[in-house]
């Protein structure tokens, strides 16, 4: 997919897809960027409504970051909001295990 730009929010089918069963509630993953045009932030939280107000990962301009977390699936769905003021960010999600 193309890179994320400033402000943006994705939503990402984890449940049922890669290995994931499609009844897992949770998943514990690592959250990378990497290609920063600008620093920033990343929030990844359950489903798709609004996130929270904490970030999962902080990032410098053409730095890459990485940070491990649990996550709870709603939906089977986690979302990724790019808080930069400006720019873009390629991410990388790889979930490493689940739970049911």
């Amino acid at each position: 997919a193309p890179a994320l730009a400033a402000g943006e929010t994705r939503a990402f089918q984890i449940a049922g897809r890669c290995g994931v069963p499609v009844d897992a509630i949770a998943v514990a993953l690592n959250v990378t960027v990497t290609n920063a045009t600008a620093a920033g932030s990343l929030n990844v939280y359950p489903g798709t409504g609004p996130g929270p107000a904490t970030d999962t990962v902080t990032f410098a301009t053409a730095r890459t970051r990485a940070n491990n977390t649990t996550m709870t699936l709603v939906g089977g769905v986690l979302s990724v909001a790019d808080r930069q003021e400006s720019g873009t960010v390629d991410l990388v999600v790889d979930v490493s295990g689940y739970y049911r």
